[in-house]
């Protein structure tokens, strides 16, 4: 197409509607205006045969013309007013002088939105991708049963159910923060249950830990799901302190007490029991509070606690001695498996709540606070002022033995020697039990 150019000192608006008027469809008329000065481009006007009116920026680089179109002339939202143009030319002619190359610049500018875009959609897709804290769990906790054993997988599971709500189940895992860990702790330690919050903060880092390898491993493309996990938040919280707790245990004057408010009491049998056979026989909290009817011999008088439910996974056999068996055959078989069901009858009674018993308990006595692993250093303690030797009373309470013969040559059982320290600590227990407050 054939192009009349023509130059003016400046396009005005009569100017400009003068070249309309004078539009053919022979040729594109172009008006430039008279450069104003070496270095600020020209202002250049094309009027298209069918009557449209386009203005661009003309300049040189390295001797080379190049032109960037500015718009298209009209009054309507998305076209150009003359003097609009002109402003539009300013801003262009200001980047050409400081030695700038405006069509690359252009360009640059584009690639960047072009890049900025593409972020924000896979912004999008990863969203669609991205597990929540309630999904991690979940996975975690499938997990957990498969791969450890069925108390620890309890445990972990009563303490989210309990406590992870806080969190709201939808939160990106990769979004909670540190404050929102602190928040669940300080649930719990409002509880005065420091324990169970040093626990919480185990579990919830350990979940943590297996969200961060989550992406890398196949389960992630079984869900469909990606947790973008960069570091675990439960690592910038320090360790709970357990004040006062871990030295506490119970005097001779506090265990008669403590029997006899329990006695007493409007408890439940099932918590009443399980806390006279915590001090009966110094188990673990969730060792009682977990234990299953099959796991007691009545024919050999011992109860069984199979590996999966120690803490260092070693099978540990109790001596029944006469207040155990008192206790366990006038306790009523209120579950075909459980000795102490909860109330959904699917499950033991969750350890912590043993906490929340003691202390209502305690609001009625004179006794200072415990809690009821106390109660295992209470029968650690006794029993060696009954006159019980360490060693014994370390096998009574299944504790780890680091010696190397211990560890890898002593394979006997000590079932005898139990039995008898057994039968020795109820001797001295029924005489605390037994004794009024002047001590006679």
């Amino acid at each position: 197409m054939k192009i009349q150019k023509s130059s003016v000192p400046e396009i005005k608006q009569t100017i400009l509607d003068s070249y309309i008027a004078k539009v053919t469809s022979e040729a594109i008329l172009e008006i430039k205006e008279n450069s104003k000065g070496r270095g600020q481009g020209v202002f250049v006007t094309r009027i298209l045969i069918n009557g449209n009116v386009d203005f661009y920026f003309r300049y040189f680089i390295n001797e080379k013309e190049k032109s960037i179109k500015i718009g298209r002339y009209g009054k309507t939202s998305d076209r150009l007013t003359l003097a609009k143009a002109k402003v539009k030319f300013r801003e262009l002619s200001t980047i050409y002088q400081a030695g700038i190359d405006p069509k690359a610049q252009a360009k640059e500018l584009a690639q960047k939105l072009e890049n900025e875009e593409k972020a924000q959609r896979e912004i999008e897709q990863k969203k669609q991708l991205q597990g929540s804290i309630g999904q991690l769990s979940k996975f975690y906790l499938a997990h957990l049963k498969q791969n450890k054993g069925e108390t620890h997988y309890r445990n972990v599971r009563n303490a989210f159910e309990k406590d992870l709500l806080i969190i709201d189940p939808d939160t990106k895992a990769s979004d909670v923060t540190k404050k929102d860990i602190l928040k669940i702790l300080h649930e719990i330690t409002e509880r005065n249950a420091y324990a169970m919050a040093d626990k919480m903060r185990s579990y919830l880092s350990a979940m943590f830990n297996y969200g961060i390898n989550f992406d890398d491993t196949s389960e992630s493309i079984t869900h469909g799901i990606e947790f973008f996990i960069e570091s675990n938040p439960v690592s910038k919280v320090p360790k709970i302190k357990i004040e006062n707790i871990c030295d506490r245990s119970l005097n001779e004057e506090e265990v008669r007490i403590f029997w006899r408010a329990l006695e007493n009491s409007s408890m439940s049998i099932l918590r009443i029991n399980s806390f006279k056979l915590m001090l009966l026989c110094g188990a673990r909290v969730g060792e009682i509070a977990g234990l299953r009817w099959k796991e007691i011999d009545m024919n050999d008088l011992t109860i069984n606690l199979p590996s999966q439910r120690t803490k260092n996974k070693r099978a540990h056999v109790i001596p029944i001695n006469k207040s155990m068996l008192e206790v366990i055959s006038n306790h009523p078989q209120m579950h075909e498996e459980f000795l102490f069901p909860a109330i959904n009858n699917k499950e033991p009674l969750k350890a912590d709540g043993f906490s929340q018993a003691i202390d209502r308990l305690l609001m009625r006595t004179e006794i200072e606070k415990f809690t009821p692993r106390d109660l295992r250093r209470t029968f650690k303690t006794l029993t060696g002022k009954a006159g019980i030797s360490i060693d014994i009373r370390d096998r009574l309470q299944n504790h780890s033995l680091n010696d190397v013969s211990s560890k890898h040559y002593d394979r006997y059982s000590y079932l005898p020697e139990k039995r008898a320290a057994m039968d020795k600590w109820n001797d001295f227990l029924m005489d605390i039990l037994n004794k009024d407050r002047s001590g006679h």
